[in-house]
């Protein structure tokens, strides 16, 4: 007998990365919200990226976080995960 371990967060966001770029957006999102976010923001970087590279524009920079910008930016990316996680378990629950 063969054991199969599936990672349900990657299983279900490679699952939403084929309804996004098929164009079928609501679905997505219910397979992986935290994943449908990425894309759509790696979507709109990448059209930044090519629009300034093409216009030879100044890049946007963001710099200069405080300690207390960085605290919350790494409390909300964990909370952010774990929100996701949950939601993941509730709505697929594992066969």
């Amino acid at each position: 007998m063969r054991c199969h371990l599936v990672v349900v967060g990657f299983a279900l966001a490679t699952r939403s990365a084929i309804e996004f770029f098929h164009g079928h957006f609501l679905s997505a999102w219910k397979w992986n919200p935290l994943a449908f976010i990425a894309y759509c923001a790696l979507s709109i970087f990448d059209a930044y990226a090519a629009i300034a590279l093409v216009m030879r524009a100044p890049r946007l920079r963001i710099a200069h976080f405080t300690t207390g910008n960085r605290t919350f930016l790494r409390l909300f990316s964990i909370v952010l995960l774990a929100l996701n996680w949950i939601y993941l378990w509730s709505a697929n629950p594992p066969l």
